[in-house]
């Protein structure tokens, strides 16, 4: 029980981390989400960084949900 404890212990203290990654995460597809949809153009070459940018944090925010619910 005190393993389990310790582990309880080490979950709380890294949650506020993983909320701030999380909503780091949600402010990139937030923001890139007009470029994606086509309701914004990028003239300045930057919108194959911003595609990608926008794929790895849905993807990896997918995954940080996933991981939370195992």
């Amino acid at each position: 029980c005190t393993s389990h404890h310790k582990f309880g212990g080490e979950v709380m203290r890294y949650k506020p981390m993983v909320n701030k990654v999380k909503q780091m995460l949600e402010g990139e597809i937030s923001s890139s989400q007009p470029i994606i949809d086509g309701e914004v153009e990028v003239t300045d070459g930057t919108d194959d960084i911003i595609i990608g940018r926008y794929e790895y944090a849905e993807q990896l925010l997918k995954q940080i949900k996933k991981w939370e619910n195992e």
